[in-house]
């Protein structure tokens, strides 16, 4: 025999919170990330799922038939032009839809691109940050409810200033930094337990890097110096005195 322990079921209750879920629709072009997001979105008691789909004209129809509130977006490095139009074209429809990006990666150029950023609203994760459904249902709260929610990762991102430096690898800021201080390639190999040979090689690499050539003005070396001084230490009277025992080292 079955028992309601909960008491009268209450079509009129039932009614009103089907009608309090949050709408959502899912635009994701790789298939089987679209039917994974399907499947867990779809079973989140507090989400109404109205559509998945990786098709920008279906998904702009959607959205507006549909009546979507938040509109989760894939953005991956081969269709990332395209879903950021469908973006751009949902949230500027009579639905408003509020967005919610799926990242790849957290690059500058493509958050400067978000249409999101010029209204509230919007969540940006990467892919490799959402590790539960709960974390993805956070961001879609967050963005229907007109909040702007980013991935830990990517406000860090934000927070660095890119230089011609940032192509170098750490072991070549290593080496970078120890000739700024005026050691020689022998004396960074004993800093760093490296052969000697090892320290030319990451010199010549950084070098290349930072596309320096040996010219009439100055030797590379000097000029890979002067380079790492502007870019962290700023021009002080320190940095030059530095400056002057690395052309000694060189």
């Amino acid at each position: 025999m079955y028992v309601n322990l909960c008491g009268p079921i209450n079509a009129e209750n039932t009614m009103q919170e089907t009608q309090n879920r949050i709408r959502v629709l899912v635009v994701e072009a790789d298939s089987l990330l679209r039917d994974m997001l399907r499947t867990v979105l779809g079973a989140e008691p507090r989400l109404h799922l109205v559509g998945a789909t990786g098709d920008a004209a279906e998904a702009i129809a959607l959205a507006s038939s549909e009546k979507a509130e938040v509109t989760l977006v894939g953005l991956d490095s081969n269709s990332e032009h395209d879903a950021l139009s469908v973006a751009q074209a949902i949230s500027a429809s009579r639905t408003a839809s509020k967005i919610v990006f799926l990242g790849e990666n957290p690059d500058r150029r493509t958050l400067a691109a978000l249409p999101a950023f010029r209204a509230a609203g919007w969540s940006y994760l990467l892919r490799q940050s959402v590790t539960d459904v709960a974390t993805l249902v956070r961001a879609i709260d967050g963005a229907a409810m007109g909040l702007v929610v980013l991935d830990p990762t990517v406000v860090q991102s934000l927070g660095r200033r890119e230089t011609r430096l940032s192509a170098l690898t750490k072991r070549q800021l290593e080496v970078l930094s120890l000739m700024a201080k005026g050691n020689n390639n022998a004396a960074i190999a004993k800093s760093l337990v490296l052969e000697e040979k090892s320290v030319e090689n990451h010199i010549n690499a950084i070098f290349g890097q930072l596309n320096l050539n040996r010219d009439n003005a100055a030797h590379p070396r000097v000029k890979a110096v002067l380079l790492y001084l502007q870019e962290t230490l700023g021009s002080s009277g320190d940095d030059a005195e530095i400056s002057r025992d690395s052309r000694r080292a060189a």
